[in-house]
């Protein structure tokens, strides 16, 4: 499903366009808390894609340092020090350019409340677009 046009894509949300095909932990689970990661498959504005989403740490990993390990993040439990957000990392054959990552980052926000930011596959974190809502 296409999600180009602005007023077509304010009416679309994550789940019409991606399908989750793999979830796996990752982290090393001893001392820090594992992530769930997801890897999705769709096609977004005509480009069939990957996007790999991450939850991660808005103030670095120092809380799962100095908590005990009892007193960490549960299933659904979401409070410690600084929150979460997403990370969506994006496999395309056309690189996406900033507007196009801009709005899939949006279109993923129409299902999580959480921050999010979206970077090319092999961009490094700190060069990931943070999505404005």
């Amino acid at each position: 499903m296409a999600a180009h046009n602005s007023s077509f894509s304010d009416k679309l949300i994550w789940s019409q366009v991606f399908i989750a095909v793999g979830r796996k932990k990752r982290g090393q689970g001893w001392k820090t808390t594992t992530a769930d990661e997801i890897t999705w498959t769709g096609r977004f504005e005509d480009l069939p894609i990957v996007v790999v989403s991450t939850v991660r740490l808005t103030g670095g990993n120092m809380d799962h340092f100095v908590r005990n390990s009892g007193a960490r993040i549960g299933a659904h439990d979401w409070t410690l020090a600084g929150g979460h957000y997403i990370d969506l990392r994006v496999l395309s054959k056309v690189a996406l350019d900033d507007s196009q990552l801009q709005r899939l980052g949006q279109l993923a926000a129409t299902e999580d409340d959480r921050p999010i930011t979206v970077r090319r596959w092999k961009e490094r974190l700190s060069d990931a677009i943070t999505v404005k809502k």
